[in-house]
């Protein structure tokens, strides 16, 4: 098995401090590959101790297997599969009929109600989601703020109202900065809908609703460089655009609709 795959099949032993450190790995492979064990610990702010306890959780003997996992993957020859294509097809097909059959009327009572509603998004693709998100619902006149960057969002949430709505958007669901961001929002009793990666992670633990969706990883034949299919955002973008247009249509038609 990959790295990648032991971490798949313990996720649900996992805590907090283990997705983190597995997230800052996953995303620093090649530099963790010459870490010590006390300079990745320090990189991921935890203690060494806590290194050898994920090590143990996702079932190796100790940091120096992790280390040779790591030099197993980074010289390896990782091939493009185009059954990836079909793949990718069928995981946005999925991703479409769950937009298409689910109730979404929690969601939309929380946009029609909410006071202001703010976006917050966790990197490049997910602000462009963000973004996207402002635009088409903008033609229903409902205006959404994006949040860009920590000193706007400390701003915000030193100004937070009751009847704040906040969209967050991640890749993984596990980013630290979007999970303590909802832990701090849940505490608050704001709303909140997550919209990420898996059916599990920590954010879909602490938003109120949560859209998830199914995106594997595949390499694109180019050293150890994997990629996803991001298109899933703005497919569920479009899809709650366009279910919101006929939430609002059978509002106006019951003269329930302000």
């Amino acid at each position: 098995m990959t790295l990648d795959e032991l971490v798949e099949s313990r996720y649900d032993e996992l805590n907090e401090n283990d997705l983190y450190i597995w997230q800052y790995i996953f995303h620093h492979k090649t530099e963790c590959q010459k870490m010590s064990i006390q300079q990745l610990a320090h990189a991921c702010n935890v203690s060494h101790t806590s290194i050898i306890r994920f090590t143990k959780k996702i079932g190796l003997d100790g940091y120096s297997e992790l280390k040779v996992y790591l030099k197993w993957s980074l010289n390896k020859q990782f091939d493009f599969d185009s059954y990836s294509m079909r793949h990718s097809s069928d995981e946005l097909k999925r991703t479409l009929d769950v937009m298409e059959n689910r109730d979404l009327d929690h969601i939309f009572h929380n946009i029609d109600t909410a006071g202001r509603i703010f976006l917050f998004g966790t990197g490049e693709v997910q602000n462009h989601a963000a973004l996207e998100f402002k635009r088409e619902f903008a033609y229903r006149h409902k205006i959404m703020h994006v949040i860009e960057g920590n000193t706007e969002l400390d701003t915000v949430l030193n100004n937070i109202l009751p009847d704040d709505f906040f969209i967050l958007i991640s890749l993984s669901g596990d980013n630290e900065r979007v999970v303590t961001l909802a832990k701090y929002l849940h505490k608050m009793n704001i709303q909140t809908l997550g919209i990420a990666r898996h059916k599990r992670n920590l954010l879909s633990q602490y938003v109120d609703d949560y859209i998830g969706f199914e995106t594997s990883d595949f390499h694109t034949g180019f050293q150890d460089k994997s990629y996803c299919c991001t298109g899933h955002f703005f497919l569920i973008v479009n899809m709650l655009f366009l279910r919101y247009l006929e939430y609002c249509s059978l509002k106006e038609s019951n003269g329930s609709f302000s």
